[in-house]
């Protein structure tokens, strides 16, 4: 199977969990939906469905592994845990607590397995000036398997405010910021100045060796003092978590101000990292200031959508606008070409979803905030149809597939 048909394949399923999101946000609009849903499809369901997909493609790129050409094992795993989030979110929405861990387990394993194959390839490839950001990979398939626990002893929905509480932070702690945040920011080392069109800033490759165990132990901390009832400690924890992601990003700074952001993909990444450390920021404050653990978890509740939207959402879809013309391939105009059309009117989309998002999270009335969440989420679903043009571009053009655009800069 060629490049681009594997990507055009796994790629719909990610697109699938993306429909999910966007008709049942709508519907939440109108008829209130339990929070978990739209959590569970974004992050579960299209976020680790990428991470599972492009983490094995930039693994093999960063540590310069010949292409197998055998994707069984890999079609596998993504079957296995696709099947097992799936399985996740109707044994919720059933009540039906073994069907929640069994789809728990699938996915657990599925992340498990993904971890250790990079691991492998990790050390039967020869050294590579940025092999070593593929622990970033390792660390966050380490932590997964361990916030899913935490997801199923929440499911029953018996445990007390406070302890449910506690558990909800550990949760998100090793899900978003560890699972999640660990592969946005192993990407972006070389993947940002990529979509910059610029040279990667000298030391990259330090800073990132130096914020790794700094940003795996921010969870972690996060996680074992939210169990253990220490709100101080979880203060320490995300404070560490903001000082790793500083540590990560000097060298982001130096290629942006180098090469400026000038298209939708690049914005979009921006903003989305721009939303995770504010979001981190503003959760230290309401942890340190709240009176206890239910007040904590009250405010926090405000973070939801800023973290959801702001920095997964964005951060999805603006790498997916750089990715999927790379490997669609087809030659440079006809990647000039879908590059185009995905960055149709950017600087309006960039725009009205963050001041959408600004407008959501200022303003108290639930009412008065449906039209914002109504024009960020139209704004933001305004990328499928836009993916489906330029996938049709790309399969109309006569030049063969393999163009010199598709390596995308990293071989």
């Amino acid at each position: 199977m060629k490049r681009s048909d594997w990507h055009l394949r796994t790629g719909a399923v990610v697109g699938a969990w993306l429909i999910a999101v966007v008709a049942l946000s709508l519907l939440d609009l109108v008829h209130p939906l339990p929070p978990w849903l739209l959590v569970h499809l974004l992050l579960l369901g299209a976020v680790s469905n990428a991470i599972l997909i492009w983490s094995t493609h930039f693994a093999a790129a960063l540590l310069r592994l010949p292409d197998e050409g055998n994707r069984r094992g890999e079609a596998i795993r993504l079957g296995l845990f696709n099947t097992g989030a799936l399985t996740v979110v109707l044994g919720m929405a059933a009540g039906w607590w073994e069907a929640v861990l069994a789809g728990a387990l699938a996915v657990a394993a599925a992340v498990t397995w993904h971890a250790l194959m990079l691991l492998r390839r990790m050390r039967r490839a020869l050294p590579s000036r940025f092999g070593t950001t593929v622990r970033y990979y390792v660390a966050a398939g380490a932590l997964l398997p361990i916030g899913v626990a935490l997801g199923v002893m929440m499911a029953p929905d018996d445990l007390s405010e406070p302890v449910h509480a506690q558990v909800a932070l550990a949760h998100v702690a090793l899900n978003l910021l560890g699972w999640m945040g660990l592969t946005v920011v192993g990407t972006l080392v070389t993947l940002w100045p990529t979509m910059l069109r610029t040279r990667v800033a000298g030391g990259a490759e330090r800073a990132a060796r130096r914020a790794l165990p700094v940003l795996v132990a921010g969870p972690v901390v996060i996680a074992v003092a939210a169990l253990a009832g220490s709100r101080a400690v979880v203060v320490a924890g995300l404070l560490g978590y903001l000082v790793g992601l500083a540590l990560a990003g000097g060298p982001f700074v130096q290629e942006a101000r180098r090469r400026p952001p000038t298209a939708y993909a690049t914005w979009s990444v921006l903003a989305g990292w721009l939303w995770l450390a504010g979001s981190v920021a503003a959760l230290a404050v309401i942890v340190a200031t709240a009176t206890g653990w239910v007040q904590a978890a009250d405010r926090a509740d405000r973070l939801a959508v800023p973290l959801l939207v702001g920095f997964a959402a964005q951060v999805l879809l603006g790498a997916l606008s750089y990715l999927i013309p790379v490997v669609l391939g087809g030659g440079p105009s006809v990647v000039r070409a879908t590059t185009g059309m995905l960055d149709k009117g950017w600087a309006a989309r960039v725009t009205i979803v963050n001041l959408g998002l600004l407008a959501w999270s200022v303003v108290p009335a639930d009412r008065a905030r449906v039209p914002s969440a109504l024009l960020v989420i139209g704004v933001l679903a305004l990328f499928l149809p836009l993916c489906l043009r330029s996938v049709l571009i790309a399969r109309r053009s006569t030049v063969p597939s393999r163009g010199a655009g598709e390596s995308g800069g990293f071989r």
